[in-house]
């Protein structure tokens, strides 16, 4: 099962081949696979898990009323990360064995060029063990805004999946201890 990322891909892939008449045979979709590539690149090996506490707060300016939520949290650092244009390192949940591309367990924005100890911090479970896609997208409006947004027909809009080709520069890992 792809993504909607994924399947904006594929369906741009489609739309930019044009349209096929009854004579011509049916073509078969691109082959999507995952990776580093030339010019864009994830380093997983050396990747480091570490633990904390993220503190939330609520001010009320009705009432004047402050609230604060403490709760378990995980970074996850990456050595280096390569990205052509500006753009994010996002992290999807791998459930039921597939990656779930409805759901953002994490990001953060990398500027364009090598991003050294590029760090995640998500604030649910991430136990050792626990297996993630994370890949890159684009920051297409350069607004430094994670635009993860979806239409009707499920194709992302907005800062897409960093492509090379059919090749999406992207991983699944499991969280080290």
């Amino acid at each position: 099962m792809f993504s909607k990322t994924t399947l904006a891909a594929l369906s741009v892939a489609f739309v930019s081949a044009g349209c096929a008449t009854a004579q011509d045979a049916p073509a078969a979709p691109p082959q999507i696979t995952m990776g580093n590539g030339e010019a864009n690149m994830i380093e997983i090996e050396g990747m480091t898990r570490s633990e904390g506490v993220t503190q939330f707060s609520e001010v009320r300016v009705d009432g004047g009323d402050v609230s604060a939520f403490r709760g378990d949290s995980v970074a996850l650092t990456f050595p280096q990360v390569v990205i052509e244009n500006p753009g994010f390192i996002v992290l999807h949940p791998v459930m039921d064995g597939r990656p779930n591309g409805d759901v953002v367990s994490g990001f953060t924005y990398l500027n364009a060029g090598t991003n050294e100890n590029v760090t995640i911090r998500l604030d649910t479970p991430a136990d050792a063990g626990r297996k993630f896609l994370v890949m890159l997208h684009s920051d297409v409006d350069n607004d430094r805004v994670l635009d993860f947004v979806f239409v009707e027909d499920g194709i992302n809009v907005e800062d897409t999946a960093v492509f090379e080709g059919t090749h999406m520069i992207a991983h699944i890992f499991e969280v080290p201890e």
